[in-house]
């Protein structure tokens, strides 16, 4: 019954306000209507030019005056003109100075500071008439012209009569202000006035009404806290078991990704109850930041697990991309904690993490990649069906069934992303391989290892070659970067075709091979030879993911690549973690000195972008700049 009554409060409020409201709209129409037909029938005036004409006949006057010195004559010439007429002469300091006026509010040499003729008076430079309009109510406009002959500036200030033509007209805007401001702060004034006669009148009301359903608010009230207590962590605040599985209900399509803080059993045995309830209650107001900021809900399902659930059709690119920042956050994270005595201790957390995109089961598969990441120790795995041994070799059946598909429909699709200067303009694209089927676009991880294990790698990574090839011919003002691996180098399919199309096609100039930075390279001298052939065609060479794998200076100086870029994992938080900035600094002060050019991954926002640009990175790469597609 309270919201009954609060309700009709709301109402009968929204109602009175809605009806000044309108009566203010109806006042205010018929203001400006009765303004306005007035201003029609006064009609418009060309006000400048009948201000020029009168301005150019008082010019010929004052030319006409024999002895420019004699004040008395041009005081009669003023006379003649208007009651705020003006002749003014510039002193040393550049100030204009009376001469003469008919205005009594000067006298001779005072200085003419009347802001009535607009700022713009004394930056005029004279070489032509200046000119400033107002326009007033009541139909009239206020003029000030000025012109210079000789040493002398002549003017006056006047009034005409001056309506409008139609809304078109370009004093329109300026006339509706000046004729319906009073019209608008009164009509306001009294709107607030009477509204807030009502507000009181009606709280007053409604003050009794809320007296007696005071009681049944509280009980109301009592029994929502007793049922959130039900749906929330009471640790760390917020959603629990029951309140996921409830959540869950609700999604078509969820996605789950489930974090597990690593040993935190016995990190709880060691430090104790108190001490881990503040670790569990920092990390949950982290990843509910975390939550908050990507759209996501935050739940707590154990003392040391925590779940993000979203709703959506998203790729497993955005998954591992979440992962990969979690783990930014959280792996190796040092937390200052303080016990009962005031005493600090410094906790190091590390954490794992499973995800699941599909639909049925979706907490339970998410577990299972969780506990499959802790027995691999690896820092997160997505469920699949092979995560289950039974069907592991089914999996690998599905996936080369993928690639075969693909091949033979001409499915495979290199997608490109931007790589920019520092004016964030596109200078060249990075190649990456795609598997388009059915519309659906699947990402390289879900195949390219199963295709080197059956064999199909070397005909996957001549089609995408191939294709950009092609792209490369059609386009002469496209420059483009290709990844390429030991293995491509090193095995003969993929490197005779990578020099036949340079043989064939004049494109070398225009191609970047960037050498994969995870693989062990075995073979070095075959490489060696492999890329002193290509750049003597013309090709570039880089180094991808510098800083990762298997790279060492020494490496580079050998190899001396055009271009080095910068791994991901450093560049991704190098605006907030000092470790990053100084590896990358010191990876582009090294690379300068050789003259060799950098780029930076994993580009994700601005402040990383900025930084970067300040480290003096050459060129940057990211989503924050432009997203892999197949479109150029």
């Amino acid at each position: 019954m309270y919201d009954k009554f609060k309700a009709e409060k709301t109402k009968a409020i929204a109602i009175t306000i809605s009806t000044l409201f309108g009566a203010f709209i109806v006042l205010l129409f018929a203001v400006f209507y009765y303004k306005y037909e007035n201003a029609i029938e006064a009609g418009s005036t060309n006000y400048q030019k009948r201000a020029e004409f009168s301005m150019h006949k008082v010019m010929e006057d004052f030319k006409a005056i024999n002895d420019k010195n004699d004040r008395a004559q041009k005081q009669i010439f003023l006379n003649n003109i208007s009651n705020k007429a003006y002749i003014l002469k510039r002193d040393g300091s550049g100030i204009y100075r009376i001469d003469t006026t008919t205005d009594r509010k000067y006298g001779i040499a005072d200085e003419f500071s009347d802001k009535s003729c607009g700022n713009g008076f004394y930056r005029h430079s004279f070489s032509s008439p200046y000119f400033y309009k107002e326009i007033l109510s009541e139909n009239r406009v206020f003029v000030c012209i000025f012109d210079k002959f000789d040493d002398y500036i002549v003017g006056f200030k006047t009034i005409y009569s001056h309506g409008l033509s139609s809304t078109q007209d370009s004093d329109f805007k300026e006339w509706l202000v000046k004729n319906l401001a009073l019209t608008f702060v009164a009509c306001m004034v009294c709107a607030f006035i009477v509204s807030f006669a009502f507000l009181w009148v009606f709280s007053k009301y409604f003050k009794v009404k809320q007296e007696y359903f005071y009681v049944k608010k509280e009980s109301k009230k009592i029994a929502r806290d007793i049922k959130a207590q039900l749906y929330i962590d009471p640790l760390t605040g917020l959603g629990n078991r029951a309140a996921l599985t409830q959540a869950l209900r609700e999604c078509d399509k969820p996605k789950i990704i489930v974090i597990d803080i690593d040993d935190f059993s016995r990190m709880n045995d060691y430090y104790g109850k108190e001490i881990c309830d503040k670790v569990i209650v920092y990390m949950a107001n982290l990843i509910k930041e975390f939550a908050k900021n990507e759209g996501m809900q935050a739940f707590t399902i154990l003392a040391d697990q925590f779940v993000l659930l979203e709703n959506g059709d998203f790729f497993i690119d955005r998954y591992e991309d979440l992962a990969t920042e979690l783990l930014g956050r959280f792996k190796g994270r040092l937390i200052n904690i303080k016990d009962d005595d005031g005493n600090s201790i410094d906790i190091e957390i590390h954490s794992t993490i499973g995800f699941a995109l599909d639909k049925d089961h979706t907490l339970m598969k998410a577990t299972t990649a969780l506990k499959v990441a802790k027995v691999s120790n690896k820092d997160f795995v997505c469920y699949f069906k092979g995560l289950n041994k039974k069907d592991e070799y089914a999996n690998q059946i599905e996936r080369s069934n993928l690639i075969r598909r693909a091949v033979v429909n001409n499915n495979i699709v290199p997608f490109y992303q931007p790589i920019c200067d520092a004016n964030a303009k596109v200078v060249k694209y990075e190649c990456l391989i795609r598997i388009v089927e059915s519309g659906d676009i699947v990402s390289p991880h879900i195949f390219l290892d199963i295709s080197k294990r059956i064999k199909r790698y070397a005909e996957l990574q001549k089609m995408v070659i191939q294709r950009a090839v092609e792209h490369l011919v059609k386009n002469e003002n496209l420059v483009l970067s290709i990844n390429l691996s030991a293995r491509d180098m090193t095995d003969g399919n993929v490197s005779v075709l990578l020099l036949k199309l340079l043989n064939q096609h004049e494109v070398a100039e225009r191609i970047i091979f960037e050498i994969v930075e995870d693989e062990n390279i075995e073979n070095v001298e075959r490489v060696e030879n492999f890329i002193d052939k290509v750049k003597n065609m013309g090709v570039k060479i880089a180094i991808d993911d510098f800083g990762s794998g298997y790279s060492n200076f020494s490496y580079i100086l050998k190899l001396r690549p055009d271009y080095i870029k910068i791994d991901g994992s450093i560049i991704k938080n190098v605006d907030i973690n000092n470790d990053s900035y100084m590896i990358a600094r010191a990876i582009v002060t090294f690379a300068k000195d050789l003259g060799i050019k950098t780029i930076a991954e994993y580009i994700h926002s601005k402040e990383v972008f900025e930084v970067c640009k300040r480290l003096g990175v050459d060129e940057f790469q990211g989503f924050y700049l432009g997203m892999p597609t197949d479109k150029i």
